[in-house]
Formats: C-alpha cells, sequence, structure tokens
C-alpha cells in the first residue's frame, strides 16, 4: 500500500500526522509472562506525564473528522486506546484516567464479553477476564469511545472471506447491541491486516480502523489500516516520551521499528490457529 505524506494543520495546531495513537493492553498487578501488561503505578506516571504535559485526548470520531474532513486537533492531542478490553481496563486504567481528565478508546473483543481470554496463547496458568456488559455500559457513560476488534482474535488474514465478514459484522453487531449506538472503529487483532482486510473492514460500515504498525506520519491514505504505538512491560517514562516524539527523531524512528518487531512476535498465536485447525 502506498502511503501519501498529505498533513492537515492549522493555527496553533500541529499537524494531523504527529498524533500519538498509544496501544495498551492490561493494567494490572497480576504478573504474567507476556509483555504487553504494565503496573497500575507505571501506567499513572504515564497518563500524569501527559496531564503535565497538557495533552488532550481525542477520539477516534475525531481523527476521521480531521482526516477527511480537515477540522483541526488541539495541539498535543493525544488518542489512548487499549486493545482487547479487558476487565482491567475497567478496575485499574479507568480510576486513572478519570483522575487526570482523560478517556480512551477501547477495542473490545465482542464474543467474549464478561469471559475469560481462552483465545489467547496461555502463557504459564493465568487467565484473565474480559469487560462485562455492565462494564463497558459504564465506561460508555463516562465519555469512553467503543470499538471493535472482533468476535474470537484471530488473524484476519488467514480467513475465509465470509469469515472475516463474520467477524467484522457480528461483533459490530454485539457491541451496538449493548450500547445502543453505532460502532464505526475497528482494530486489527494482532495488527494483522492486507488489502483484502481493510476492504472489507470498509464495505462493513467502519469509518476508520488502526494497525499495531506505528509510523512516523499519519496520512488520509491510512484510514483504514492508522498507525499505532504499542506500550510495553518494559516501558520506561523515558522510552514513554520518545514514544511521544519527544526525545528527538532518530530515537522515536528507532522506537517504531522495535514497536513493529515486538508486534511479529505474537505471531507466535498461529501456533494454536494451526493446531485448533487440525
Amino acid at each position: 500500500m502506498k502511503e501519501t505524506s498529505t498533513s492537515i494543520q492549522g493555527k496553533d495546531n500541529i499537524p494531523i500526522e504527529w498524533l500519538p495513537i498509544l496501544a495498551y493492553h492490561k493494567i494490572g498487578t497480576q504478573k504474567e509472562l507476556g509483555i504487553t501488561w504494565i503496573a497500575p503505578s507505571v501506567f499513572e506516571k504515564q497518563i500524569a506525564f501527559l496531564h503535565s504535559e497538557q495533552y488532550q485526548t481525542v477520539s477516534p470520531n475525531d481523527l476521521t473528522e480531521a482526516l477527511l474532513e480537515k477540522r483541526k486537533l488541539p495541539e498535543k492531542s493525544v488518542m489512548i486506546t487499549f486493545d482487547d478490553g479487558y476487565e482491567s481496563c475497567y478496575t485499574h486504567a479507568f480510576p486513572i484516567l478519570k483522575r487526570y481528565g482523560f478517556t480512551a478508546t477501547i477495542f473490545m473483543l465482542a464474543g467474549y464479553v464478561g469471559k475469560w481470554n481462552s483465545w489467547d496463547a496461555r502463557l504459564g496458568w493465568k487467565r484473565f477476564k474480559h469487560l462485562s456488559r455492565e462494564q463497558i455500559i459504564d465506561l460508555d457513560l463516562e465519555g469512553f469511545t467503543f470499538g471493535s476488534h472482533g468476535l474470537n482474535h484471530l488473524f484476519l488474514t488467514l480467513q475465509h472471506h465470509k469469515t472475516i465478514q463474520t467477524e467484522l459484522k457480528m461483533s459490530k453487531s454485539i457491541l451496538e447491541d449493548i450500547l445502543q449506538k453505532p460502532i464505526d472503529c475497528f482494530a486489527y487483532p494482532y495488527g494483522n491486516y492486507n488489502s483484502k482486510t481493510t476492504q472489507l473492514v470498509k464495505e462493513a460500515n467502519y469509518h476508520i480502523a488502526f494497525s499495531l504498525n506505528p509510523s512516523p506520519q499519519i496520512a488520509n491514505s491510512q484510514t483504514y489500516y492508522l498507525p499505532r504505538m504499542g506500550i510495553y512491560l518494559w516501558d520506561t517514562l523515558n522510552t514513554f516520551k520518545t514514544k511521544l516524539r519527544q526525545n528527538g527523531e532518530m530515537r522515536f524512528r528507532i522506537e517504531c521499528t522495535k514497536n513493529i518487531l515486538i508486534n511479529r512476535l505474537t505471531y507466535g498465536n498461529l501456533i494454536r490457529f494451526y493446531a485448533s485447525s487440525n
């Protein structure tokens, strides 16, 4: 896919291509072997830093309008996102975000509302619960945005055309039934997408979609594979600042490369996929 570098900017506003889109998974105290969880104390330091630097959270709808309608975003905008919709978004992340006046976008795995994450490769003995219907409604009332992460956390590029359509349409329907409002943003499980999946996402009436491939820029050609920067277990406040592009361009680009490599490690879940299909 060829990407253009068209940026949208206005007086006293940063170019849209500079918008940090952060991707989290679990915030909690229950340690595991994976790298996608961080402790609440670490998360709070990151959110407190955003607050001290006067960042403002924006939603996928804000970004859609900026990209497609050339509307301005506030200076020092940031988008905070969570994949999978773990219960820790409610129990740990939400109180911290509320304390500092921030909201977030949660890409919910619609087939696992209120269930344990049996879809995930089991590292050790621990399982983690997903948000319940009631918790989803509470967060929505608090100004959080919900998007779809599919039904079963599949590698969509490996699925049959009809399976992909089912994942996209049924997950959308489930979340719309819970929230009684349109669900029009999507995040690819494992950040796994290609031209076929982006087209099907568009046909399923999503307005915007997100990958896990960070990029030095955001262009209006990327509406269906927008770049996000993952935040991981080992991130310090200094690397967090780097991911916000505050420690120089070279360091930022190195973090982009590291993120892409780290995301490829999640493809170890392919073992589970092939095992279950044989």
